[in-house]
């Protein structure tokens, strides 16, 4: 009798530890096998697990989105995760200063790059992250891209005759001496690609994210000035700057609920990067007759690489409107510097080798709002 008690003892033992033992979810579990496999019974992992998945509260046959708590949540994992947000940025930066527009009689400088103020303008930004399969060394991956379209600066100098370009090549030409107007248009754009790695781990309510991956951004410049004389036609110098950076980078992203209102999510992100920079330039400036086509006072292209340097960050407010969909709103800022800007390739001189040496020792800050929606699974 005894030993029957013993044997039924150590079965009920076995049992309930078996039971216990599936509670829990190692470290790096497929997401999607374990939100199958997980009931209404499931519990989160244990405080001490900081790199565990947490198990949802409720999984009906509905889907998760049936029953909704308004409170934020950082430290739920989706298995899939969409971000898109509309930009609108304003960018700080337009060169060294360089006179564009001076008065041929006295040579007083009456415009230059230091006049020129980026408008604000709009962009997109589009994210997907996904959790790996099986073992990995990443919580998830992100790719990402952002592109900001149309930043313009533009400006105008009316004369009677007495308007012209400093240097050499103003006074080689017809137009661009002597000019009644001088028309400058600045136009730049900038787009950004990111393949991230995201290490996950929960504190409290809190998510801490730490970001590592690559990142390449494409900046394209140009400058023209158009001068008018009324007498004879017009005449145009054109600079066009292109960087490709490849680099890579390393940062943080924050997210908790907002400190006395839960229904609320905050999110804080921080980037860094280096870059190497591939740059091209071409310079054309033509002159009258334009018919039957414009002479041409220079057609020349230059090339060369650098080191280029970014830093970002971020800050998004996070409304949940129920458990698949969130309202995204916030700010963000980026300095790049160690870019070749088409106002710092002016050259205003008249020989052979003008216009192909290039300057890569410039630098934008662009900053400004996003409001978007993220949609999970």
């Amino acid at each position: 009798m005894r030993g029957k008690f013993i044997v039924a003892a150590a079965i009920l033992a076995a049992l309930c530890g078996s039971a216990r033992a599936q509670e829990f979810v190692p470290p790096f579990a497929d997401a999607r096998d374990y939100l199958a496999s997980t009931g209404p019974g499931a519990v989160q992992a244990p405080a001490d697990k900081i790199d565990m998945v947490q198990a949802p509260t409720d999984l009906g046959k509905e889907g998760p989105c049936d029953d909704f708590d308004c409170c934020f949540k950082a430290c739920q994992f989706p298995c899939v995760y969409f971000q898109a947000d509309a930009l609108y940025w304003d960018r700080v930066g337009t060169g060294c200063p360089e006179d564009l527009v001076i008065n041929t009689g006295d040579l007083s400088s009456l415009f230059s790059t230091d006049d020129l103020d980026f408008n604000g303008a709009g962009g997109a930004r589009f994210l997907i992250g996904w959790q790996p399969h099986g073992c990995s060394h990443c919580c998830a991956y992100e790719v990402s891209y952002w592109g900001m379209y149309n930043w313009n600066a533009d400006g105008l100098v009316e004369g009677a005759g007495d308007l012209a370009i400093p240097g050499d090549l103003g006074l080689a030409s017809n137009n661009f001496f002597g000019a009644d107007t001088i028309v400058i248009d600045y136009q730049s754009e900038l787009h950004n690609g990111e393949f991230n790695c995201i290490r996950s781990c929960c504190l409290d309510c809190a998510k801490l994210d730490f970001i590592a991956g690559f990142r390449y951004l494409a900046l394209n410049d140009q400058l023209t000035l158009t001068a008018t004389d009324l007498q004879e036609g017009t005449s145009s110098y054109a600079i066009d700057t292109h960087n490709d950076l490849y680099g890579v980078q390393l940062g943080g992203r924050l997210t908790r609920p907002l400190p006395y209102c839960c229904r609320w999510g905050l999110e804080l992100t921080g980037k860094a990067g280096i870059f190497y920079n591939d740059i091209s330039t071409d310079q054309l400036a033509t002159d009258f007759p334009n018919t039957p086509e414009p002479f041409v006072l220079r057609d020349v292209t230059g090339s060369r690489d650098g080191v280029a340097m970014l830093g970002e960050i971020g800050i998004v407010l996070i409304r949940p409107i129920n458990d698949c969909w969130n309202v995204r709103l916030g700010y963000t800022a980026i300095g790049l510097g160690g870019v070749a800007l088409a106002t710092d390739q002016v050259d205003f001189t008249d020989t052979p080798t003008s216009g192909t040496e290039v300057n890569h020792t410039g630098w934008i800050f662009a900053h400004g709002a996003i409001a978007g929606l993220e949609r999970r699974w």
